[in-house]
């Protein structure tokens, strides 16, 4: 495992970490979930890795080690973490590894924003794991009205108390850098999400012409099977293999939204991860 950084189009530089698998002919790039560190997806990254696949995780512009001045003063957008940052990741690839295929890991956010690189539209597979519409509507109860409250009150608050939006102190997870944070909140009060605010010409999912598969999970609360379904369905282009994971199957508790990345998950749901990236 090593650390390395990437110069971008912007011109600032991302935090790379490289997994290397000796005489690798797949090389998988995870792109992580909003406020994610890429050390969240480090014992994942190491057991693909002992199976033979290299495999290279990144954080995006302003988080974990590519948070590189003052959070404050970072100008990146939602979109520019797919477009540029995850771009430049997967131009390094292709240059570096210019005999291997391509495999595409999006969790969460980090699905949504594939279909922003160019780049993408060269891979050899693509997997999902609860990628998502954010729309406040497609939750119901209480749920729905704490999202419009957050998206349209509390975050925008908070953007502007602090020139960020201090997710440390709110849900535990990184910080956001403010032009985050703001496309975030109006992507989830549009019922198009991201679709609804970037130009159609910047949008590559129904150019994405390759195996994808699609996971959901039974007691994921951040993305029911109606948001992951709608957001797989805008990869039109893909041969699409969905994938529904419930604890009960794996004689486990709970797996959520994040747990499928850690180490509980090891014995069984890592293993169907891994027939899927080889696949």
């Amino acid at each position: 495992m090593s650390m390395f950084q990437i110069k971008t189009d912007k011109e600032h530089f991302i935090t790379a970490t490289i997994f290397e698998a000796k005489d690798s002919h797949t090389v998988l790039v995870i792109s992580s979930a909003t406020g994610v560190k890429q050390s969240y997806y480090k014992r994942f990254s190491e057991f693909v890795s002992a199976s033979g696949i290299t495999v290279i995780t990144f954080d995006y512009s302003g988080i974990g080690h590519s948070l590189q001045e003052a959070i404050k003063r970072n100008n990146s957008n939602a979109a520019d973490w797919g477009r540029t940052d995850l771009e430049a990741v997967l131009k390094y690839v292709k240059i570096h590894y210019p005999t291997s295929k391509i495999n595409l890991l999006g969790h969460s956010i980090g699905g949504q924003l594939i279909g922003l690189s160019v780049s993408a539209l060269k891979v050899s597979k693509v997997i999902l794991v609860a990628a998502q519409t954010g729309y406040w509507k497609f939750w119901t109860g209480f749920i729905r009205y704490r999202m419009w409250a957050n998206w349209n009150i509390v975050f925008p608050v908070l953007i502007n108390l602090f020139g960020y939006l201090p997710s440390k102190k709110v849900t535990g997870m990184e910080n956001l850098p403010k032009n985050v944070a703001k496309q975030w909140c109006k992507w989830c009060m549009d019922p198009d999400y991201l679709f609804g605010d970037l130009d159609e010409k910047d949008l590559y999912y129904e150019q994405i012409a390759t195996p994808l598969t699609s996971i959901s999970i039974e007691d994921d609360h951040f993305a029911p099977v109606k948001n992951v379904e709608w957001l797989t369905g805008k990869y039109s282009g893909a041969t699409v293999k969905r994938l529904h994971l419930s604890p009960q199957d794996f004689g486990m508790k709970q797996i959520g939204h994040f747990g499928v990345f850690q180490e509980k998950s090891r014995a069984k749901i890592w293993e169907i991860l891994l027939q899927e990236i080889e696949r």
